[in-house]
């Protein structure tokens, strides 16, 4: 069971308050959190009912706190993958989304030495983020790695000139708005 695993699959442990909005035009409002695990959204009516968990379709949108969540089926490696995703920046030429990821990792027992007892605590699994961040561009889809040197073997943007803006910026590939300042840049180049 989940329980018996530290920390949570969720992207924020908190409800808050969000919108499911249809195709048809109807919003539905709602306290709102991410399953990241299960790839599902938990909704509940107010704080104190119960959540019931929803599943997701790509003409359905989510907002949370201002963040749009969107199901997306994208291709990473040769694998196509479903998964939901929150939208950083949609500019002409590149599409900016966060992928957020939660794997279940055993913590690695190395230099724990056994109490003289003998008696030694079961290590306890935990929700460990695997996030990313991924880029959508002509028609391909980029998932970014968090060193200067793979992001520039990926070929998403032209060597010289990433070099050149890094230089000139403090780029920080782990950051949204970092990631966010350089796509604008990139798509304000002309082609």
């Amino acid at each position: 069971s989940n329980s018996d695993i530290k920390g949570n699959p969720f992207l924020e442990e908190k409800f808050q308050k969000g919108n499911i909005s249809f195709p048809n035009g109807k919003i539905y409002t709602a306290f709102i959190r991410l399953d990241v695990a299960n790839q599902k959204f938990e909704i509940k009516k107010d704080l104190n009912s119960k959540p019931s968990s929803i599943e997701i379709d790509n003409s359905v949108s989510v907002t949370i706190n201002q963040d749009n969540f969107k199901n997306r089926s994208f291709e990473l490696g040769n694998n196509k993958t479903i998964g939901i995703l929150k939208e950083c920046l949609i500019t002409e030429k590149y599409e900016l989304f966060y992928y957020p990821q939660k794997i279940i990792e055993m913590p690695n027992n190395n230099g724990i030495s056994a109490p003289p007892t003998g008696y030694t605590k079961t290590p306890q699994p935990e929700w460990k983020d695997n996030s990313s961040f991924i880029i959508f561009h002509d028609a391909k889809t980029y998932q970014l790695p968090t060193s200067h040197k793979k992001m520039i073997e990926l070929r998403l943007f032209d060597e010289k000139l990433y070099k050149k803006y890094r230089k000139a910026n403090k780029l920080n590939l782990k950051k949204e708005e970092s990631l966010k300042e350089l796509v604008s840049y990139f798509n304000s180049l002309h082609p």
